[in-house]
């Protein structure tokens, strides 16, 4: 899940979004809206039907913020973010939900995901939670685990 590349994602002083963000759900509608929504922002956005494609994409490319539906076939977004906290990849990772169980909250954060938001979400509501996301790398200085791919 490592790759040689960084992404670069940013909140400027205007509180307008840039980067990249991995959309991950098995509802091809859901991922529709939730792009639009985030292509208002000067976001790249790329999508994954499932969390087997999104490791797939992670692998392959520099992410700043991973989206993922919390209850899909073969591989929930807990195990998804289990996967990615394996490879030491610091992504933040916002998981989205329709069913409201303080359980799967708890397992969800306790798994290393770093913002948990009932569907529907509110467009604002979802900038917010990615601006969060990505200001909280900033100022930690943290980045995912890859070195720059538009400088290669």
């Amino acid at each position: 899940m490592q790759n040689s590349h960084q992404a670069k994602g940013t909140v400027d002083v205007a509180g307008r979004l840039t980067g990249r963000i991995l959309l991950v759900d098995d509802d091809p509608h859901f991922l529709r809206v939730l792009a639009r929504i985030l292509k208002t922002e000067d976001l790249e956005v790329n999508c994954a039907a499932d969390a087997c494609e999104a490791i797939r994409i992670l692998n392959d490319q520099p992410v700043d913020v991973v989206i993922s539906d919390m209850r899909m076939p073969e591989c929930d977004g807990v195990h998804l973010v289990k996967q990615i906290r394996a490879t030491d990849n610091e992504v933040p990772v916002i998981i989205l939900t329709a069913y409201d169980d303080p359980d799967t909250y708890l397992e969800a954060m306790n798994a290393g995901a770093n913002e948990y938001l009932h569907k529907p979400v509110g467009t604002e509501e979802l900038l917010q939670a990615v601006r969060a996301c990505l200001r909280r790398r900033e100022s930690h200085g943290r980045v995912s685990p890859a070195a720059d791919q538009d400088a290669a």
